[in-house]
C-alpha cells in the first residue's frame, strides 16, 4: 500500500507540473500587415512599410503581444502568394493564421489629404475571418503621422484588456494580482475590480451564458514582479471590499485614452467664470475641472516646466488646482486663486500622456500620511534620501529632468519609474543625481 502511494503521489506530481505551467500567462500572436497609403502621394514611398513598423514597436513595448517578426512574414506571404499589403480577405487571413499561428492580423491604410491624415485599422479574427475591431486615428496635421501611430497602438491595446485575479491583500490594504512585467502588467497601470455574481443560463439547455460581474473597486499598479504586480486601492464601491479570488481587469488609462497631436486655440478661463463653463474635454482632462497634483512641481513667476528645477519654490503633491486652458505646448492651472502656466514645449508625447504625470483625480495625500514619520518629514522638506521608494521621491521632489539616459519630456510615468538613475536640476548648473535598487534610493549625491 505505501508504495502504491509513492508511486500515485509521484504521478500526480508529474500532471500537475505542466499543467502550472500551461497556467503562465500566454501573449496574443498577432501579425501585423503594411498598410495601404490612400489620397496624396507621400514623400516616403514605403510610408505603408514604417507606419506597420511603428505600430509593431508599439505593441511590442506593450508586453502583453507575440508580434510575428517581420521578415519570417514577409517569407510566408511570398510564400503563399498572398498581399504583403492592404486589406486581404477573410479566407487569405485563415490561411496566413493557420501558417503563422497567429489569432489576429492588423490590416490597415493611411490617407494623406492636404493637412489632413488618417489612420485606419481593422482587427481580423483567424479563426473566423472576423473582424473584431476597427479603430480610427486622424489629425489635421500631417506632421504627427508617428504620434498617431502611437494612438493606433493604444486603441488596439485597449481592444485587448488584461484580465486576471487579486492573490492577496495584505494588512496594510496592498493588493497583488497575477499578472505581471511578462503579461504586460506596469507601474501606473490601472485594473477594475469585480466580484462574481447572478449567473445566467439558458433556460432550456442550463448552458451558462454569462456571469454577471459586480465592480468592486479601482487599484493602480506600483510596483512589478515577473509574474505578479502589486498596487494601491483608488477607490472601493459602497458597500464593497477588494478581497483574494476578485477578478481584475485593465481599464484605459487617462493617458492613453485619446491623442491630441493637434489642438484648436482654446478660450482661457478666468476663476471667477470656472463654474460657469462647461468644461471642455480634452483627453481624460477636462478645463475647468478640479485636480490634484500626483508629484510635487516647482512655479516660479507662476511658470512651471517639465524640466521641473528644484531650487525654486514648491507646488506639494496632493495640492488641489483647477485646469483652465490646455495647449500644445502648455496648460494654464488656477493654485489658491492664482494662475499658473505648466511649459512642456520640447514633449514630443500628446497632451494627455504629458499630463497624466503631474496630475490625478485622486488626492495622494492619504498615500503621503501613511508613510512613517521620517519620511514624510523629508518629504514635506523636498528632500531625498537613501532608502526612499521612487514615488516617495516622486511626492518629494516631482519628476526627474532625466531619467536613465533619456530626458523626461517624451517619456511616460512607467518609463521614468522602470529608470535605476534619475537626475534633478538644481539651478541653471548644479545637479542632483539618485540611483535605485529595488525600487529604493541606494545612492543620493
Amino acid at each position: 500500500m505505501q508504495r502504491f502511494l509513492q508511486t500515485f503521489l509521484i504521478f500526480v506530481i508529474l500532471i500537475l507540473i505542466p499543467q502550472t505551467s500551461r497556467a503562465d500567462f500566454k501573449k496574443t500572436k498577432i501579425a501585423v500587415l503594411d498598410f495601404q497609403t490612400q489620397g496624396e502621394k507621400f514623400e516616403t514611398e514605403d510610408i505603408g512599410k514604417i507606419v506597420a513598423e511603428w505600430l509593431i514597436t508599439a505593441l511590442v513595448k506593450e508586453g502583453r503581444f507575440d508580434v510575428i517578426e517581420r521578415r519570417l512574414l514577409e517569407k510566408i506571404l511570398q510564400e503563399q502568394k498572398l498581399g504583403v499589403s492592404g486589406v486581404i480577405d477573410s479566407e487569405s487571413v485563415a490561411k496566413l493564421g493557420k501558417v503563422l499561428g497567429a489569432k489576429v492580423v492588423v490590416t490597415g491604410s493611411v490617407m494623406k489629404l492636404r493637412q489632413f491624415m488618417e489612420v485606419n485599422a481593422r482587427l481580423i479574427s483567424v479563426e473566423n475571418g472576423s473582424i473584431i475591431a476597427a479603430e480610427k486615428v486622424k489629425s489635421e496635421s500631417t506632421a504627427k503621422l508617428e504620434m498617431l501611430v502611437s494612438e493606433m497602438a493604444e486603441k488596439i491595446i485597449s481592444d485587448f484588456p488584461l484580465e486576471g485575479y487579486v492573490v492577496e491583500r495584505g494588512d496594510d490594504g496592498a493588493v497583488t494580482i497575477d499578472l505581471g512585467r511578462f503579461a504586460g502588467a506596469k507601474v501606473g497601470k490601472r485594473f477594475i475590480v469585480f466580484k462574481e455574481g447572478k449567473t445566467i443560463k439558458h433556460p432550456k439547455t442550463g448552458e451558462v451564458l454569462d456571469v454577471a460581474r459586480i465592480e468592486v473597486g479601482e487599484i493602480e499598479v506600483r510596483t512589478v514582479k515577473e509574474k505578479t504586480a502589486t498596487g494601491i486601492i483608488l477607490r472601493e464601491a459602497p458597500g464593497q471590499k477588494i478581497e483574494y479570488g476578485h477578478l481584475v481587469r485593465s481599464s484605459i488609462e487617462a493617458a492613453a485614452s485619446i491623442a491630441q497631436p493637434s489642438l484648436p486655440e482654446t478660450k482661457t478661463i478666468t476663476p471667477t467664470e470656472i463654474k460657469r463653463e462647461i468644461p471642455q474635454a480634452i483627453g481624460e482632462f477636462n478645463i475647468g475641472e478640479e485636480y490634484y497634483l500626483l508629484v510635487t512641481i516647482h512655479a516660479a513667476k507662476y511658470t512651471a516646466t517639465w524640466e521641473n528645477r528644484t531650487d525654486i519654490p514648491a507646488i506639494r503633491a496632493g495640492e488641489k488646482v483647477v485646469l483652465t486652458k490646455i495647449d500644445r505646448h502648455y496648460a494654464k492651472f488656477t493654485w489658491k486663486g492664482n494662475g499658473y502656466t505648466f511649459v512642456y514645449h520640447h514633449a514630443k508625447t500628446p497632451n494627455a500622456y504629458m499630463l497624466s504625470k503631474f496630475l490625478t483625480k485622486d488626492d495622494p495625500s492619504p498615500i503621503i500620511a501613511g508613510f512613517p514619520d521620517d519620511i514624510k518629514s523629508v518629504i514635506s522638506q523636498g528632500e531625498a534620501k537613501i532608502g526612499m521608494t521612487k514615488w516617495q521621491v516622486l511626492y518629494s521632489k516631482g519628476m526627474p529632468v532625466v531619467a536613465g539616459n533619456r530626458k523626461t519630456h517624451d517619456m511616460r510615468l512607467e518609463e521614468v519609474l522602470d529608470a535605476n538613475s534619475w537626475i534633478y536640476q538644481q539651478g541653471h548648473f548644479g545637479k542632483l543625481h539618485i540611483e535605485f535598487s529595488d525600487d529604493k534610493a541606494v545612492n543620493v549625491r
